[in-house]
């Protein structure tokens, strides 16, 4: 009997702990790179985060939130989510005044994030994360009028990429590579 074992789950959190340091190293690297962004003080003085549960669409799940700035108006974060038997993602969450800050640099940027594989978030749903199914469509696919849509039909703008768990030895190259082209999108 499974319950009887306990090795499974002394791997299962030993994998956990490996996330846990993987993104408090990667954090250090995003230090260095906002340095390009002019961000608000108030979003500048938030540390990272890491928060981690066991049901996310039922199963366990290691979020980086950095920079993170959440009210119920403004949000501007980057979230960079574990999400076990899933992938990784990295997401630049923008509402409020932060969508309206940061909109023309990310439509001038469009094209740019689409060759690199990046999904914009249509759901209504902005506490959505999962990068597949109804609620993200690939950048690439998207015309222009479902762009439009993206860009005006909710307070929030959300865009992700994927990094699948079989490319977990390059995990925290290629996670900070995403999120330096999520800022390189903001400039």
């Amino acid at each position: 009997m499974l319950a009887e074992n306990a090795s499974w789950i002394l791997t299962k959190n030993m994998i956990l702990q490996k996330i846990c340091d993987l993104l408090g190293n990667l954090s250090d690297h995003m230090k260095e790179e906002l340095i390009y962004l002019n961000l608000t003080k108030e979003v500048e003085q938030i540390s990272p985060k890491i928060s981690k549960g066991e049901n996310y669409k039922g199963l366990p799940y290691i979020v980086l939130d950095y920079p993170r700035f959440f009210t119920k108006e403004n949000v501007f974060a980057i979230r960079t989510l574990f999400w076990w038997a899933h992938y990784f993602s990295v997401t630049l969450h923008l509402k409020g005044q932060y969508k309206e800050l940061f909109i023309k640099q990310v439509r001038k940027n469009l094209s740019f994030l689409s060759e690199n594989n990046f999904y914009a978030g249509v759901s209504k749903d902005e506490w959505q994360h999962a990068v597949h199914g109804s609620d993200y469509i690939p950048l690439r696919e998207a015309n222009e009028e479902q762009l439009e849509i993206i860009f005006s039909q909710n307070n929030f703008l959300k865009l992700s990429a994927k990094l699948e768990l079989n490319q977990w030895n390059e995990a925290e190259e290629k996670l900070l590579h995403q999120f330096k082209l999520i800022t390189k999108s903001l400039q």
